[in-house]
């Protein structure tokens, strides 16, 4: 081959390569054919479905903790915040005795009823309105020292009470004692006033049957010598107004059941029986009280209170050891409330109306818890 062949086949052969390097870049840089577009629907064509809403995030916890938002695409993990660590993490505030239901959050006080307990009933502070019995769970504690002054007689006892229940009353009286001339040294001998300690004592026991109406039952004993009675009483209260009220029969009648009836009125009287009891006089064989009483409520803590009525010191005869029969006593005075708890008071008047001797004041002291 001559040269001038050779170079006309190189030239061929490198405008033939470049053009094809050419056309080969060309193609790489043509865009793609668009698809062909499909034929339309022959029936009625639905209605596009329109794209959800978006979904706002929530607002951040009352703890302060924002909470997650929606992922942007399905399937991919979503990143759940942390709990806060527990306020009592030792366990020290834990209450097993706590009760809890269903749907209680823990930092919810528990609801604790109380438990009640029993308590006192209104006592008036006006003695008009004032019932028979004392009122469940309240006592009362008083005196009423009382005197006559020929010859000179003075005497007190203590008495409480306390109400078991509204209906029921349970009552004690101790004689505390008494100033007068001792019965066992006689007249001519010696005549000396002196203080005596009191013997006698007793329980009683008062049922309401009624708002107006009780009955009471009493023991009094005597210690030495021992002596020994039954007292029955029918306790009367009529509330006529919140002014007025009348009533009466305490302590109706008393019967002998050992050697004689225990005064709480007058240790004298008790003296007197003790005295007589071995020497073969005639013994009492018991004795009945018919009395009444009165009270106006002058003011809300004053009140005007009266008493009257017959005392039968022996029912079998007009004459007993102790020196009295049939007397007639009567009594008025005044009670002052200045607190709801004590009574403060005093009377005049005859414990014998037919011994003009026989007068003489009382006191009044009531203390009630």
């Amino acid at each position: 081959m001559s040269e001038g062949m050779t170079v006309r086949l190189l030239t061929i052969s490198t405008v033939l390569f470049a053009t094809a390097a050419v056309a080969s870049a060309d193609a790489k840089k043509a865009p793609a054919p668009a698809p062909a577009k499909a034929p339309a629907p022959k029936g009625p064509v639905a209605p596009a479905k329109e794209a959800p809403a978006p979904v706002a995030a929530p607002s951040p916890t009352p703890t302060g903790t924002p909470a997650p938002t929606t992922p942007a695409s399905p399937g991919a993990p979503v990143e759940m915040p942390e709990d806060p660590p527990p306020r009592d993490m030792d366990g020290r505030d834990e209450n097993p005795d706590r009760p809890k239901g269903v749907g209680v959050e823990d930092d919810q006080p528990a609801i604790v009823v109380p438990v009640k307990k029993p308590m006192k009933s209104a006592y008036p502070v006006e003695e008009v309105l004032r019932p028979i019995t004392l009122p469940q769970n309240m006592s009362e504690v008083g005196i009423a020292p009382h005197a006559q002054l020929s010859p000179y007689l003075m005497s007190d006892a203590l008495r409480a009470r306390y109400g078991i229940t509204r209906q029921v009353q349970l009552g004690l009286t101790y004689l505390l004692g008494g100033v007068f001339d001792d019965p066992k040294t006689p007249a001519m001998v010696s005549d000396k006033i002196g203080v005596h300690a009191g013997k006698a004592v007793g329980l009683d026991l008062t049922v309401l049957l009624t708002d107006w109406m009780g009955v009471r039952l009493g023991v009094p004993v005597y210690i030495n010598p021992v002596a020994v009675s039954l007292q029955l009483g029918v306790p009367m209260k009529f509330i006529v107004s919140d002014k007025f009220a009348f009533g009466g029969l305490d302590d109706l009648l008393t019967i002998t059941l050992k050697e004689f009836p225990p005064s709480f009125y007058q240790e004298q009287i008790n003296a007197t029986f003790a005295n007589n009891a071995g020497s073969g006089t005639v013994k009492s064989r018991g004795g009945m009280r018919v009395s009444g009483f009165g009270q106006y409520q002058w003011k809300p803590k004053t009140a005007m209170l009266a008493r009257a009525g017959v005392n039968v010191d022996d029912f079998s005869s007009t004459a007993t050891a102790s020196g009295g029969g049939l007397t007639t006593f009567l009594r008025a005075g005044l009670q002052w409330t200045p607190r709801k708890y004590v009574d403060l008071g005093f009377s005049l008047g005859f414990d014998d109306l037919g011994d003009v001797g026989s007068f003489g004041p009382a006191g009044i002291l009531n203390f009630r818890i």
